[in-house]
Formats: structure tokens, C-alpha cells, sequence
């Protein structure tokens, strides 16, 4: 029950941010998408088991893409709720253009945020400013089960290059494609200035 009650709590504050977000982006619109986007932006409801699956860190961390340019024309923000195996590590990177908030759902993770750790627990939500280092790690025996949303387009692409759709063999990339990769997502993956 307190499980079921943390998940609540926090999609409610998701769909709060995700609210205020929306209502508080200035700027007119033209109808058009943008780059790289496939679609119109268009309204949807997304089931919790619903999106673009896809694997990362060699089929380990499952990954769903549910609001971003391609799958919804969402011109910005981006959505998404990953999955981390127990001892599982979200390596250090920074997002140069967006905030990021990841919401726990479930599990215990150890926050680093620039040089301050911290410990997030279900129903706890972190907020990450653009250009803050972040480095995430499962420490508990649990599943962590989270919710992301970045504050504009980018980084979706980021976890489409390093990432497989299922059924398709990992990938193994150099450190050099990997932060290729990262570059072209507005993010610099492994800093070492944090």
C-alpha cells in the first residue's frame, strides 16, 4: 500500500512539473515541428507499461521513451521512466541545456550531484539544474524503478545512440562514441571537473 502510495504521490508531482512547464514556456509557436521531430504535437495518455522500449548498459536497464519529439511532437520536454538493477549505475554526465528532475517510484538510489551525494528513496524527486554533474547508483536489493523529464529535446537521442530496441544484440561503444554521442545530446558524458 505505501508502495502503491509513493507511485501516487509521484506522478502527481510529475504531472505538476510537467504543468507548470508547459505553462510557463513563452514564445510563440508556429504549428511546424522541429527538427528531427516526426510528428505534430499531439495530446496522449501513456499506460505506466506504455512507450518506446528500449534496453541500455547491455540489455540490463530496460528504458521507455513515452513524450519527446518523435513519439508525441512534444517540441518541449521530454519523458521517459527507466528501470536499474540492483547495484546499477547511471554514470557521471551533465546536461548542458536542460534541468532534469528524475522521480523515484521505487527502490533507493545515491544521488551525486556535483560533490554532494545524497540518498532518494520512493516517492523522493531530484532535481538537476543544467550544467550540474549527476552520477546515480542503485544501492538497494530492489529494483529502481524512476521517471525522468528534461526541460527541452535533446538528451532522448542521446539514449536512442546507446541504447537497443528489443530483440537487437547490445551495443558496445568506445568511450569516444559514447561521448560523441552525449555531445550531439546537449550533455557531456564522464566530466572530470565535477
Amino acid at each position: 500500500m505505501d508502495a502503491c502510495r509513493n507511485t501516487c504521490a509521484a506522478l502527481a508531482v510529475a504531472a505538476s512539473v510537467l504543468c507548470g512547464l508547459a505553462c510557463h514556456r513563452t514564445g510563440a509557436t508556429t504549428g511546424a515541428t522541429e527538427p528531427g521531430s516526426t510528428t505534430a504535437p499531439r495530446p496522449a495518455v501513456i499506460g505506466a507499461q506504455e512507450g518506446e522500449r528500449r534496453f541500455l548498459r547491455g540489455g540490463a536497464a530496460p528504458l521507455l521513451l513515452k513524450i519527446d519529439p518523435v513519439n508525441t511532437g512534444s517540441r518541449r520536454m521530454v519523458l521517459g521512466s527507466s528501470d536499474l538493477p540492483p547495484g546499477d549505475v547511471i554514470g557521471a554526465h551533465r546536461h548542458l541545456q536542460e534541468d532534469e528532475i528524475i522521480i523515484i517510484l521505487r527502490g533507493t538510489a545515491q544521488v551525486r550531484l556535483g560533490t554532494q551525494d545524497y540518498v532518494a528513496s520512493a516517492g523522493g524527486t531530484v532535481f538537476i539544474p543544467q550544467g550540474t554533474c549527476v552520477t546515480l547508483t542503485n544501492i538497494g536489493t530492489d529494483t529502481l524503478t524512476n521517471v525522468f523529464i528534461f526541460s527541452s529535446p535533446g538528451f532522448e537521442e542521446v539514449l536512442r545512440s546507446v541504447s537497443t530496441k528489443p530483440g537487437e544484440a547490445p551495443k558496445l561503444l568506445t568511450p569516444a562514441q559514447r561521448a560523441a554521442a552525449f555531445h550531439r545530446g546537449h550533455a557531456e558524458a564522464s566530466p572530470n571537473d565535477c
